[in-house]
């Protein structure tokens, strides 16, 4: 019985073991030749090279190469963490991975040779040489057989070149062509199996293994953005190859060579940035980054992003979401630098609950007036509500209310008792079976009016007219005028006093018109009363009197 040491010569033969050598020198001596197609293989526990060999490798006449390229002193003890470099091209293929649609937000189509465009739902499962498509406003994530996520954002189109399994379930090898718009990724760093995972643009081509990144293309110069949020990659274009660490980017032009990695911006301040809104567009205020160009802005359903539901790139803050259904959300947001590389993310938590909508208001308008005597609130009618809640206080904080009804039915409230005279505030919510409470009402101010001054009182001598009405109120004062004409164009008398009186000088015979209206202790003014009509009688004079009395004198 041949010993494991013995066994080595043995198994490889002369030719092989030429063929190994050359292949081993061209490993060695052109190493960027080979760099994507390699496998980075971590020896764990209890492996070494003879068991590795036999598990993943094709034939065991690869043993020796392995060794050579690996500069390997003890092939039957490898230290666990020591990392082999093995040619793709030894590896066994176990089968073809796959691929699954987790998640699906607007248009996604599915192109698959040989049959017509369908739409993509989760659940569907994608094979090699699929190509997939996301329309404006739509949004795609997908699973490979290595738990890798790969999230694709709106006007993008890729194709799955490659899905392998290689070796004993030992490596997961992914291949995929991005030929317009951007894809997150993130690959998992501790699968039973390892993850070789690439991505091609027209420009460049990444190369990653445990990581979180992002690839893009610029649609118009098909230049290749490379972020790196976790781990590395390396980028390869132009004959050149550029390890991207964390934190950084890298810019790959067309024919060209990637450049050097540059640190991605800082993440948006989102700490003054609101985690709850009542009302759409959403209006999401954020800290400028005074070297951002612009900023990307997403939403989505789950803290991983996978379920991604709203997408916005602007230059301008603050930023608006125009339509979202009422949730619990994750908003993310992050600038981008003047060559189009991302930078790092800010995340928060967000609410909404904006239906059912706020009813528009009939009466009484903000900062409008009720008269003293009829106290109406009215507004619009919608379909889908059930009832409302209403409140109605004289302070603006509604520690105290003056009317609350949690489950008013209908669009037309008249209050059951009379408020006093003076400053209210009230604000409604719509309650509907479906959605449950929507947002409530800002606090809309409202005074109900004193009763408008009336004369009691008309007193004529020969040169004065006296009017009286109430008594005032503390701190109110009155506006008193007297006019020619029902219009008040021409007014012969016009006055502010605290007094609950005026005196005038008498006009000449003729119909005049006057009015009034309260003056509040806070300085609200309010509408005029209702212009009354007065005749003034022709006044009687002094030598008119006496010619009158003169027949009694002459019988005294």
């Amino acid at each position: 019985m041949l010993d494991k040491k013995n066994s080595i010569t043995h198994v490889v033969s002369p030719v092989s073991t030429l063929f190994v050598f050359f292949l081993t020198m061209a490993l060695i001596f052109f190493p960027t030749f080979v760099v994507a197609e390699e496998w980075i293989y971590v020896i764990r526990s209890g492996d070494n090279l003879w068991s590795f060999t036999q598990k993943h490798l094709v034939s065991m006449k690869y043993l020796e190469g392995v060794q050579r390229l690996n500069s390997i002193q003890n092939p039957y003890f490898i230290p666990p963490g020591t990392q082999l470099r093995v040619p793709i091209a030894w590896t066994k293929l176990l089968g073809q991975a796959y691929a699954e649609v987790i998640a699906v937000q607007g248009v996604a189509k599915l192109r698959r040779k040989g049959q017509e465009d369908v739409l993509l739902q989760p659940g569907m499962q994608l094979m090699v040489d699929d190509e997939i498509y996301t329309y404006h406003d739509a949004f795609l994530t997908m699973e490979f057989s290595d738990k890798t996520h790969l999230r694709m954002q709106a006007n993008t189109h890729l194709r799955l070149i490659n899905m392998q399994i290689l070796g004993n379930y030992g490596l997961i090898d992914t291949f995929i062509d991005l030929q317009q718009g951007r894809i997150e990724n993130s690959v998992p760093k501790n699968f039973k199996s390892d993850t070789r995972f690439r991505i091609r643009t027209p420009s460049a081509v990444s190369s990653v293994r445990g990581t979180d990144f992002r690839v893009g293309v610029v649609e118009t110069t098909l230049t290749s953005t490379n972020e790196v949020l976790a781990g590395s990659v390396e980028v390869d274009g132009k004959n050149k190859t550029v390890k991207v660490p964390a934190k950084y980017g890298t810019v790959t032009l067309l024919g060209k060579s990637p450049q050097l990695p540059v640190k991605l911006l800082f993440p948006p301040d989102l700490s003054k940035t609101k985690n709850y809104y009542q009302s759409l567009p959403l209006e999401i205020q954020v800290d400028p980054i005074s070297i951002a160009k612009a900023y990307r802005v997403q939403i989505a359903s789950d803290r991983e992003f996978k379920k991604l539901l709203s997408e916005l790139t602007t230059n301008q803050l603050p930023f608006r979401v125009s339509d979202l259904p009422d949730g619990d959300y994750w908003l993310r947001a992050r600038g981008i630098d003047q060559a189009w590389i991302e930078g790092m993310d800010a995340v928060i938590p967000i609410s909404l609950n904006a239906r059912p909508e706020i009813p528009f208001i009939i009466s009484p308008i903000p900062d409008g007036v009720m008269d003293s005597e009829n106290h109406q609130f009215k507004w619009t009618i919608q379909t889908g509500v059930s009832h409302y809640e209403v409140m109605v206080s004289n302070r603006d904080d509604f520690a105290s209310l003056n009317y609350y009804n949690p489950e008013f039915k209908g669009n037309k409230l008249i209050l059951p008792e009379r408020l006093n005279p003076g400053q209210y505030f009230w604000r409604i919510m719509a309650v509907s079976s479906e959605e449950g409470a929507g947002p409530i009402s800002d606090t809309m101010g409202f005074r109900v009016l004193h009763p408008a001054p009336l004369l009691e009182n008309t007193k004529f001598d020969e040169d004065t007219m006296a009017f009286a009405w109430r008594v005032p109120a503390e701190g109110q004062s009155f506006h008193f005028q007297f006019a020619r004409d029902a219009n008040f164009n021409d007014v012969i008398h016009d006055e502010v006093t605290i007094a609950s009186h005026a005196v005038i000088k008498k006009p000449e015979k003729g119909t005049y018109y006057l009015r009034i209206k309260t003056i509040a202790s806070d300085g609200f003014q309010e509408p005029w009363g209702v212009p009354q009509a007065i005749e003034v009688p022709r006044g009687i004079s002094y030598w008119f009197m006496l010619l009158m009395l003169l027949p009694l004198l002459v019988l005294l």
